[in-house]
C-alpha cells in the first residue's frame, strides 16, 4: 500500500508519544497535588497517542481486507473522522466539569483535535489520499504534546 512506511512510522511516534506520560506521573504541581483538568490531561496523553497508533494502522488492515489502497484510506478516514468526533464531545465536557475549558491550551486542543477531524472528513469525502490521513494523524498527535508541555510547565512553575 502507498505510504504504508509513513503510517507505521507515525504509529511507532505514537507509541513513543504515550511513554511521556510516565514522566508526567513523576512531575508534581507546586500545590503537590494533579487537579481534575491536569489528571484529564495527562490521560489525553496516553489515549490519544494510542488512539493514533491504531488509525495508523487501520487503513493498512483495511487496505488487506479491499486490496484497494483509496477505498481502503476512505474508509479508515470515515470511520476516525466520527471516532475523532465523539472524543472531542467527551473531552470536552469533560474539560467543562473540571472548569478549565475555556484555558489557551484546551482550545488549542480542541483546534488540533477539530482540524484532525475535519481531516479525515475530506479525505473520505473528497481524497481518499495518505497525505491528508497522515496529517490529520500529525494534529491529534499535537494534542498529546499540548498535553504534555502544559502538565511540564503547571509543574515546574
Amino acid at each position: 500500500m502507498p505510504g504504508e512506511a509513513l503510517l507505521i512510522g507515525i504509529a511507532q511516534l505514537a507509541v513513543v508519544i504515550a511513554g511521556f506520560a510516565a514522566i508526567t506521573s513523576a512531575l508534581a504541581p507546586p500545590n503537590g497535588s494533579w487537579s481534575a483538568g491536569q489528571r484529564i490531561r495527562q490521560r489525553a496523553i496516553v489515549s490519544t497517542s494510542f488512539n493514533v497508533m491504531f488509525e495508523s494502522l487501520l487503513p493498512l488492515v483495511a487496505y488487506y481486507a479491499l486490496n484497494d489502497a483509496r477505498e481502503a484510506l476512505v474508509l479508515a478516514s470515515a470511520a476516525v473522522a466520527l471516532y475523532v468526533l465523539f472524543i472531542i464531545v467527551l473531552r470536552g465536557r469533560q474539560f467543562a466539569r473540571a472548569g478549565v475549558f475555556l484555558t489557551r491550551s484546551t482550545l488549542i486542543m480542541l483546534g488540533a483535535s477539530v482540524l484532525a477531524g475535519g481531516l479525515f472528513a475530506l479525505n473520505a469525502l473528497a481524497f481518499g489520499s495518505v497525505a491528508p490521513y497522515a496529517l490529520g494523524l500529525s494534529f491529534q498527535m499535537s494534542v498529546a504534546a499540548i498535553s504534555f508541555y502544559t502538565l511540564v510547565a503547571t509543574a515546574s512553575s
